[in-house]
């Protein structure tokens, strides 16, 4: 088995970004393999509604980290200007970007750029041949219902064939276009382990239908994750952040498609299969189920909750290198 990557969300939203380039600038000394950033709008002290700017950032004070989006949501950007700026992304970072992408799902943040909910899902297939065209080819001519692009990009992204390009979100729609769209899929932190191994299944299966016969060699996870010196001191924590963002974003209006509001505020039910809660050795056995049951290649921890302190962030670094990393080698 090949050593397992690490990856993490650092600090985010309000005026953090000081706070993120340390954890970020610690986490490349510490030999973390990635770093990730979300896209969301208008929330308060939670989440960048920039993801590529921010990454900008850190790619010129790290050499090594991936540095990629869980996720982008792609309604809010034109696919030109997308393929241009993680093409300069690339290019700044020395082939280091990746692009997680989805169709977004808060009706708020539709009303906030005037964007149609609804056609969504028909965009964002031409919103990705526009972005793949771009990248790998001399020019591009494409009239879709919704885009009509003609001309080339330059400069081309350093990652032949092009970055990687990761789908996220759920759904039989969305599996089939990972498969057959994408290099691979990015779940995000709220499914449980049942609800994983179901879609890993439906994108297998989809790829085989697609007569995609490449082997998938990569199977990134992004999961809820505070680790501390003991079980205990982890689940307060939880009980005091996570519980928070929980509480306060899928119980309280954001109708996420499998967080329904009374899982939403039971941190018991919430943390079966999904969180990676408690001290290093508890963080290790947990992070194993996914390794062995689900084939996680790449863990990618979610550390920022509503008012976590950045000095444990800090700790949470130093706790994942020293005591848990070394068991997946």
């Amino acid at each position: 088995m090949a050593r397992l990557k690490i990856g993490f969300i650092p600090i985010e939203g309000g005026s953090y970004y000081k706070e993120a380039l340390e954890e970020v600038t610690r986490a490349e000394e510490l030999g973390f393999d990635s770093v990730w950033m979300e896209e969301h709008h208008s929330v308060t002290n939670h989440y960048w509604p920039s993801p590529l700017t921010v990454l900008a950032g850190f790619a010129t004070r790290t050499s090594r980290m991936m540095l990629g989006t869980d996720i982008i949501v792609a309604a809010f950007h034109h696919p030109v200007r997308l393929a241009e700026d993680v093409a300069m992304l690339d290019v700044m970072s020395g082939g280091r970007a990746t692009l997680g992408i989805a169709i977004g799902y808060k009706p708020d943040e539709f009303a906030l750029y005037g964007v149609d909910l609804e056609k969504r899902g028909a965009r964002f297939e031409e919103q990705l041949a526009i972005i793949k065209g771009l990248w790998t080819q001399e020019r591009v001519s494409f009239k879709g219902a919704y885009y009509t692009v003609e001309g080339r990009l330059e400069p081309k992204p350093v990652t032949r064939p092009h970055p990687p390009l990761w789908i996220g979100g759920w759904g039989d729609i969305t599996l089939r276009r990972a498969a057959t769209l994408a290099d691979n899929w990015i779940p995000g932190p709220t499914a449980d382990l049942k609800r994983l191994l179901a879609g890993k299944k439906r994108f297998l299966d989809n790829r085989q239908a697609a007569g995609r016969s490449q082997a998938v060699t990569e199977w990134p996870l992004t999961r809820d994750l505070i680790i501390a010196e003991t079980d205990r001191k982890a689940r307060e924590l939880a009980e005091e952040h996570i519980m928070i963002a929980y509480r306060r974003e899928y119980a309280g209006g954001w109708r996420h498609p499998f967080i329904d509001a009374s899982i939403a505020t039971d941190l018991e039910r919430l943390m079966a299969d999904r969180f990676i809660i408690g001290g290093p050795e508890q963080c290790i056995a947990q992070i194993r189920r996914f390794t062995e049951e689900y084939g996680m290649t790449h863990l990618i921890c979610r550390t920022f909750f509503p008012g976590m302190p950045h000095a444990h962030i800090m700790r949470e670094l130093e706790l994942i290198a020293r005591e848990v990393a070394p068991a997946f080698k």
